[in-house]
């Protein structure tokens, strides 16, 4: 399998590079404005390429300017369950995958290219479901706060129990500052609990207090 430096010129150009040719990463190149129109055919028709990770690396960047064949790529991964038989994005510190976490970045940012905003919140509803199941850092939690889109409500919440069945206590725990967005009064709900829990994972002071920077002065 072909490592990025062994792609042909013009693919690691359009996934690497700015409109000056200077490389600044995958993840800046989700970010080009306004979008490089003459990269999107090239991308597009390595979507179903034998390498697995370049054709993953196509459907981000897709993805994040809002072309819909990168959507579609990316739902694919998460309806599929594709972490359960490629490593995408293996995290260099806990060594699970952050497929999902990722994924829902480059979902995030495809609203902000001006992609439907409901058909996004329908693929990070299938996100959330596998919150508990799945390692998830700190990306999807970044996306719904920005989001704060009440409809997600439910999903978030249950999405904080399945990462506490789980006994990812920090994950779960990534979810109060949301929720403080969203429902700030369930949110306070669950404080006493996360406290109890930090004798498990110290980590989790950092989510309660990242928390109270959302909640209404009134409850602060």
């Amino acid at each position: 399998m072909a490592t990025p430096t062994e792609y042909p010129a013009y693919l690691y150009s359009a996934l690497y590079t700015n409109k000056l040719g200077e490389v600044i990463g995958l993840d800046e190149v989700q970010l080009l404005e306004p979008v490089p129109v003459e990269r999107i055919p090239k991308l597009i028709a390595h979507l179903a390429d034998t390498n697995s990770y370049l054709a993953y690396q196509c459907g981000l960047v897709l993805a994040a300017w809002g072309v819909r064949e990168g959507i579609l790529y990316l739902q694919r991964l998460v309806d599929t369950r594709a972490d359960k038989t490629t490593g995408f994005e293996p995290h260099q510190l806990w060594g699970e995958d952050n497929l999902y976490d990722v994924t829902a970045e480059a979902l995030g940012i495809a609203v902000l290219s001006g992609f439907d905003r409901r058909e996004i919140m329908e693929i990070i509803k299938r996100i959330l479901k596998l919150y508990g199941e799945c390692f998830f850092e700190s990306r999807l939690k970044r996306v719904l706060i920005d989001f704060n889109e009440p409809e997600l409500l439910p999903a978030i919440k249950q999405a904080m129990s399945l990462a506490l069945d789980y006994k990812r206590y920090y994950q779960a725990s990534q979810l109060l500052p949301v929720l403080a967005r969203y429902d700030s009064s369930y949110a306070m709900s669950q404080v006493i609990l996360f406290k109890s829990l930090v004798a498990q994972d110290s980590r989790i002071t950092y989510n309660l207090a990242e928390m109270q920077t959302y909640l209404p002065t009134t409850q602060v």
